[in-house]
């Protein structure tokens, strides 16, 4: 039993060691069958030297270089209107004005407001070479030392010998001329006539004055004080009967006087005057021995304050007049601005594009005229967002217009929008390019907005090594290969790959002209 089992196993054995070798025959042969079907499928191609181009197709159209919008710093009625569209014109032309005469009068006005506060405070400005504000300030000081010169003398007051001697010499003559028209008065009964109805006069006077005062001063018409424009009549009116009525009474006391030394004397006019000259000697010597009263003193203090206060005033005024000098200024700035709002200028020198309006119409402050720069145009393109690698700053761009389908212009990429842009519900790649002048010599005058297909050069190589795009194997990012035939082997170089299309790689290294690569199933040329 033991060696029937033996067997059995050793059987085994056998038979799956001949399975194995029968399929490893098999597989074998399957195998080398495949490549050879493989190695008969495989196409080559040589390399060569060419030209390869990188270009993406967008359209466009034409755009001025420079376009500027100009519009009225106000509203009104178009008056002037300088330009038609089409023209070229200059910096500082005047393109149009709306009617500005109240901006001319306003602007006549703070000139004259401006002259006015200028002869108030700029002297250079009057023919004298004085300001009105210098002219106060000097009299305001000129009063002030005056007063103070008055006041330092009262306080500084002291006897002088030498006018006392002749207050007292002066009184001693008219003691003397009084005694002496004393003496030789003769009194006349014509004269105590004449003296009794003086007398007489002098006492009706003194009535009328009393009644004028008592009315002017009847507790009755204290109302009156309480109305500001009768308040002041009636304090003048009581202060006048006043004066008027002291007047009188010395009046009076005069004319008793003379009528009594005419009662006792027959000529007695001459001794009146001398009593009145010895009455004025004994003053003027009390004077020179006494000096100055307090009231006196206050009077002088008073007339220093309040020429101090004058002085200030000036001052102050002065510096009122130097504020609305500075707001004349900015009134005819503002008025000057107003004038020049109504007018426009160009900015630019360059051709009307368009006017929104004509003579006699409204004119708001929106867009009226439309200037663009035309002399060297420039070309908006949209680019698929594929061909973003292409919308670079410098590539070169050939431009032809429908409008002039033979003639084929140059130029190269000066701006690239940094964001997409929408177009008809498509995202592109907006661009602008700069024709060459050459290009533009060529040619007639471009009108803005004229339609254009336009190539952008992505990249381009001359008389470069290439070969076809399907021999290029990528082994890794950025890394690539090729397979190169040697004794009829295919074998695998690295190379260093520049420009691709779709049909071509520009090899930069790793290759040379003429030798074979592979390219794959497909037969290339």
């Amino acid at each position: 039993m033991r060696i029937k089992k033996r067997t059995l196993w050793i059987i085994a054995i056998f038979i799956i060691l001949a399975i194995g070798a029968g399929g490893w025959f098999y597989f074998q042969d399957t195998a080398v069958t495949t490549a050879a079907q493989e190695e008969n499928q495989v196409q080559t191609a040589t390399v060569r030297q060419g030209n390869i181009t990188i270009s993406a197709t967008g359209a466009g159209n034409v755009i001025p270089a420079t376009e500027i919008n100009l519009a009225f710093q106000t509203s009104g009625i178009l008056q002037t209107l300088n330009v038609r569209v089409g023209d070229e014109v200059a910096v500082g032309d005047v393109l149009a004005a709306l009617n500005n005469s109240d901006a001319q009068q306003s602007l006549a006005n703070a000139e004259l407001q401006l002259t006015q506060s200028q002869l108030q405070i700029d002297g250079s400005t009057t023919e004298t070479g004085v300001s009105y504000n210098d002219i106060s300030i000097q009299q305001a000081q000129i009063n002030l030392d005056t007063a103070q010169n008055n006041l330092q003398d009262l306080l500084n007051w002291e006897p002088d010998a030498d006018e006392i001697l002749k207050a007292e010499a002066s009184l001693a003559s008219a003691e003397a001329t009084y005694s002496a028209a004393l003496g030789q008065e003769a009194a006349s009964s014509s004269s105590l006539q004449i003296e009794a109805i003086n007398l007489n006069q002098v006492e009706r006077d003194l009535a009328d004055a009393q009644e004028a005062y008592n009315v002017a001063h009847d507790p009755g018409r204290d109302w009156e004080l309480n109305d500001p424009r009768r308040a002041s009549q009636l304090e003048s009116e009581r202060e006048r009967t006043a004066d008027a009525l002291l007047r009188a009474q010395e009046n009076l006391t005069i004319a008793q006087t003379s009528y009594n030394a005419s009662i006792s004397t027959t000529n007695n006019s001459s001794s009146i005057g001398a009593e009145s000259n010895l009455l004025n000697a004994q003053i003027a010597l009390e004077d020179a021995q006494s000096g100055p009263s307090a009231e006196e003193i206050e009077a002088a203090e008073t007339a220093v304050f309040q020429a101090e206060l004058a002085l200030n005033q000036a001052i102050l005024n002065r510096e009122a007049d130097l504020i609305n000098l500075e707001q004349a200024k900015l009134n005819l700035s503002s008025a000057q601005e107003a004038l020049s709002d109504a007018v426009l200028v160009a900015t630019m020198g360059g051709t009307v594009l368009s006017i929104e309006g004509e003579l006699g119409e409204q004119v708001s402050t929106s867009t009226f005229i439309t200037l663009a720069d035309l002399t060297q145009p420039l070309i908006e393109l949209f680019l698929d967002e594929s061909d973003f690698a292409s919308a670079t700053i410098g590539n070169e761009v050939t431009v032809t217009f429908d409008a002039l389908p033979d003639i084929e212009f140059s130029g190269e990429i000066i701006l690239v929008d940094p964001q997409l842009t929408a177009e008809n519900n498509v995202t592109v790649i907006r661009a602008v390019a700069q024709l060459d002048a050459g290009s533009l010599a060529s040619a007639q005058s471009l009108p803005v907005g004229l339609n254009a297909t336009v190539e952008v050069i992505g990249g381009q190589a001359n008389n470069t090594l290439l070969v076809p795009i399907e021999a290029v194997r990528e082994i890794s990012p950025g890394q690539f290969a090729v397979f190169i035939m040697e004794n009829d082997e295919p074998k695998l170089t690295f190379v260093e790959v520049g420009l691709q299309d779709f049909t071509f790689a520009e090899i930069l290294s790793g290759v040379e002209a003429g030798d074979i690569v592979t390219t794959g199933l497909v037969e290339t040329e």
